[in-house]
């Protein structure tokens, strides 16, 4: 029986029945090897999804995994388990990626991305659109926006209908965060929001579950466990710290979840830096004080102090640019949506990279749907005090970019950023090893093709001993 054949859990009469399914690890694609095995119950609340949590295994070990249902056997799929804190690593590859919108074009970055070799995929964000499908849309079907769990589920099914991603998901190890597009565009979370302008608890309750059904996140991201999730408040652990040997230390963010709504300053998003008060509001946070207190924490670990243990890169990974974007439209103005608009929770984070003097630092993200290498300076200017970190923001896999703003522009008003390629989709894809990081920004030549060519924007190069980026 061959898995195009397996049971769809939304057209057969098991829709509303548990189901027994079998998972294997293997050494081998052939299954010889088998390092462990076990069955789990995939319930029809949670979409018949599966979520396995193997322990026990060998460090840096590449692993083979697949799984089976009443006679059905999926693809097989490759993996690899992290090597131990303390390990020594002469380097790691990994890419970077977000907002793909289905509608908008083939996910064909995601085959060049593939022949890439990437040993890890950070997805960071708008993995799906809930604003549905729109009349002319390059493909998929017209539909309304999602507000109900199985809305939400629809979208994610039809992203996994894509041959590209499910070829790039089954080829390495993804960490995934998630930005506004998985709920509802430009939502703020916070402990008291989710009622009024942006939908009902209800409906970010159905996007956070989907969320979790179709991501390949651990059960431990639910905060409460299954019941938590079903009639609980709407909440999931998605921020997350991963060592990658004595190389890397990720620390992975939720930019949505915990923040303050939005300034009010401005139009249409739109706001002068100079004439908004309220978003440098010390008060106010894009993290949530529980998460910055976490992120502190984490960064503290690796200072001068922790040189015996501490990692030599730190990867900030998050969904969007954290230095200043200015805009040429309605005469130089930022978005309230971003770190413009939370600029303390910005400038927190400078000090600690600079208190700490934290090794490494690199901030990655994407949202912007342009590529975007830029310096973060220490302020208060966007150019003035030293150089802290660099940061490599990814362009989008499909969706267009915003206006007809031109890179040049862009560039023009922000003289922090060292590149901008506005009009290319594509991904990111960094090299690191212990004494340096190349960051390659990589873009299709068509997003409407499914097999586009695929080429190199431009490439830096940052040395572990200065956060200065050189480009090559």
């Amino acid at each position: 029986m061959d898995a195009a054949d397996a049971p769809n859990p939304y057209r057969n009469p098991w829709a509303d029945l548990p189901l027994e399914v079998r998972w294997e690890l293997a050494l081998d694609e052939g299954f010889k090897q088998l390092v462990q095995s076990g069955s789990h119950t995939a319930l029809p609340a949670l979409a018949h999804s599966v979520h396995v949590e193997v322990t026990g295994l060998a460090a840096a070990q590449r692993l083979f995994y697949r799984f089976s249902v009443a006679g059905f056997t999926s693809p097989t799929g490759q993996t690899r388990t992290l090597p131990r804190p303390q390990d020594e690593l002469t380097s790691l590859r990994l890419a970077f990626a977000s907002c793909q919108r289905y509608h908008a074009g083939h996910f064909g970055a995601y085959r060049a991305m593939l022949a890439d070799q990437p040993d890890l995929v950070l997805f960071l964000g708008d993995y799906i659109y809930e604003s549905g499908g729109r009349l002319g849309e390059f493909r998929g079907p017209v539909s309304a926006a999602a507000t109900a769990l199985n809305d939400y589920r629809e979208l994610y099914a039809l992203a996994h209908s894509d041959p590209a991603l499910q070829a790039m998901h089954a080829a390495c190890p993804w960490l995934v965060t998630w930005d506004d597009h998985e709920v509802f565009n430009d939502y703020a979370g916070g402990p008291l929001q989710g009622e009024g302008r942006f939908g009902s608890t209800g409906r970010r309750r159905s996007a956070y579950q989907a969320w979790y059904e179709h991501m390949p996140v651990s059960p431990r991201t639910l905060i409460g466990g299954l019941q938590g999730l079903l009639s609980g408040p709407a909440a999931l652990q998605v921020y997350q710290r991963v060592a990658v040997g004595r190389l890397a230390m990720i620390h992975l963010l939720d930019t949505r979840q915990y923040r303050d709504d939005a300034v009010r300053c401005g139009i249409g998003g739109l706001f002068k830096p100079e004439d908004c008060e309220e978003a440098n509001n010390p008060g106010r946070s894009l993290l949530g004080s529980a998460q910055e207190a976490w992120l502190q924490q984490g960064l503290q670990q690796q200072s001068p102090a922790h040189a015996a243990t501490r990692q030599r890169w730190n990867l900030i990974a998050q969904p969007t640019t954290v230095s200043r974007r200015l805009l040429p439209a309605l005469g130089e103005r930022s978005f309230s949506d971003g770190w413009d608009g939370y600029v303390a929770t910005r400038d927190r984070l400078i000090k600690s990279l600079q208190d700490q003097q934290v090794s490494g630092p690199v901030i990655l993200g994407g949202d912007i749907h342009e590529h975007w290498a830029a310096h973060l300076h220490a302020g208060p200017g966007a150019t003035q005090g030293p150089i802290v970190a660099p940061e490599f923001c990814c362009t989008s896999i499909t969706s267009r970019a915003f206006g007809g703003l031109t890179s040049a522009e862009i560039m023009a008003l922000n003289p922090h950023v060292q590149f901008s390629a506005r009009q290319q989709r594509g991904y990111g894809l960094a090299t690191l090893s212990p004494e340096r990081l190349q960051v390659q920004m990589r873009v299709i030549d068509d997003v409407f093709k499914e097999w586009p060519s695929v080429s190199t924007a431009a490439q830096f190069e940052v040395a572990a001993s200065s956060p200065r980026m050189k480009r090559l």
